[in-house]
Parts: structure tokens; C-alpha cells; sequence
């Protein structure tokens, strides 16, 4: 009985889907495809080849499940994935601004073994292996540019901060003119105040001693300094002054206060 009416409601969904324009409305194309699965539809069901049946309840919640969990596993992967490279991000720019805090200001410390108190006879020319002149620590100061007044390069020092000028006289060895190249030496210089070490700065000053080149007439005074700029502070509070220097033929520690 059943496949006699699935039958007959083919057939009038036939002649819907065939039927004379004249006498039958036209279909739109979703009337049509909503008649097409329901035909089809039909079919399988009272199809003897077709097993209907409904799906367990049970299995269907059980599948649910598992892709439920899949999911959660998913993103809990994703979520450790990011914290892990944020972390790792972290820790690179920690170790590198840690880096540039340790050239820039860390605390004092000798680079060599060898101590020296500076005299006025005390010739760091020879200490560091350089030939024909002689070098002697002079003075220091503080100041907030260097030179006050130039018509080349000049320094100056940021908010907060001074420069620490430390001069040097320069003369010949020989007893003739001699010829004055610091820059082949490559001279290493940090200044050690209080508790905290910096490096002298690389400038462009005809004066500076770690780039100086000149020809040095005999009897004659060169006035040479090195330049680095620290936290800003007068000339009364700075308890402890010491040099670090280095050439490529020895290093040493010289205090000068």
C-alpha cells in the first residue's frame, strides 16, 4: 500500500515537474529543486534496498564528544605554541638590552693587573709601547659641551648627563720634532668614577687622543684629551677618578684621584 502511494505522489510530482505551461503555474528553480529531493527522497525510502534507520542517540553524542575534544586539543596546542614565542621574544630583548646596559655603564673593574698613581713624571707613552713621544696625564674637567666655543666639531651632553674631560700633554721623546700617530695604537680608554665604568667616546675632535695625528716639534706641548659623557654630578662628588687603557702592546689602570 505504502509503495502504491509513494507511487502515486511520484506521478503528481511528475506532471507538476512536466505539465502543460497553459494549465499548470510556473515552477520557480527552489520549488523545483525542494519537489526533486522529496521525490528522491521518497524513493529511497520505500526503496526494499534502503536501509532507514535512525541514528543511535548514544553514538551520535559520543561522536560529538570526540570532536569536541579535538578541538580543545587543538587550541590548547595553538595557546602554548604563542606563549612559548612570546616568551622566547621576551627573553631575547632581556638579554640584548641587558647587553647594551653592560657596555654602557657597569661597574668598575681593572683590565689589567698593573696599578699606577699618576705623577707628573709618569709617561703613559711608554706603558703603552709608544715610540718617540712622551704622553702625562694633566688635568681633568667637567663641562656640558666641549670645546665652549668652536667653529668645527664640537660635544654635548645630553639632559641629565656632563661630560667628563680628561687632558693630556703630548711632547717629543727625541729632542727633535717627532712624528705623533695614536691612531695605529688602537687605544682602548674608560674612565672609572665613583663605582661605575664608561667608555670614552669616539669623536671627531682634531684633539682627541685616541685618533690624534701631528707632528710634534721639539720643546713644544700638544694638549690631547679623552671625552666621555656620565651621569650629571660636580666635580666635589666624584670621590674615585681612574683610567682604563689599552694598546695593542699592554693595558694597565691609572688613578687619578
Amino acid at each position: 500500500m505504502k509503495k502504491v502511494k509513494a507511487l502515486g505522489l511520484i506521478a503528481v510530482t511528475a506532471v507538476l515537474l512536466t505539465g502543460c505551461i497553459d494549465s499548470m503555474p510556473e515552477l520557480t528553480d527552489e520549488q523545483s529543486e525542494i519537489i526533486s529531493e522529496y521525490s528522491a527522497g521518497l524513493l529511497l525510502k520505500y526503496s526494499p534496498n534502503y536501509d532507514y534507520k535512525i541514528v543511535d542517540e548514544e553514538v551520535l553524542a559520543e561522536a560529538m564528544a570526540q570532536e569536541a575534544a579535538m578541538e580543545e586539543a587543538s587550541s590548547e596546542t595553538a595557546t602554548e605554541e604563542r606563549t612559548q614565542e612570546s616568551s622566547t621574544e621576551q627573553e631575547e630583548s632581556g638579554t640584548q638590552e641587558s647587553t647594551e646596559n653592560t657596555e654602557e655603564e657597569k661597574p668598575a673593574g681593572n683590565e689589567s693587573d698593573v696599578e699606577i698613581v699618576a705623577t707628573d713624571e709618569t709617561d703613559l707613552a711608554e706603558l703603552l709601547g709608544i715610540e718617540d713621544v712622551a704622553v702625562k696625564y694633566q688635568s681633568f674637567e667637567l663641562r656640558g659641551s666641549y670645546p665652549e666655543e668652536s667653529d668645527g666639531f664640537s660635544l654635548t651632553a645630553a639632559q641629565g648627563k656632563t661630560l667628563l674631560i680628561v687632558h693630556f700633554d703630548v711632547e717629543s721623546a727625541t729632542g727633535s720634532d717627532a712624528e705623533c700617530d695614536f691612531f695605529d695604537y688602537n687605544l682602548n680608554i674608560r674612565m672609572n668614577v665613583n663605582d661605575k665604568s664608561v667608555k670614552a667616546l669616539s669623536t671627531l675632535l682634531p684633539n682627541d687622543i685616541a685618533s690624534y695625528m701631528e707632528t710634534i716639534s721639539a720643546g713644544e706641548l700638544k694638549d690631547v684629551v679623552a671625552v666621555a659623557e656620565i651621569d650629571d654630578i660636580t666635580d666635589e662628588e666624584i670621590e674615585s677618578l681612574s683610567l682604563s687603557i689599552s694598546s695593542a702592546s699592554g693595558s694597565f689602570n691609572v688613578q687619578l684621584r
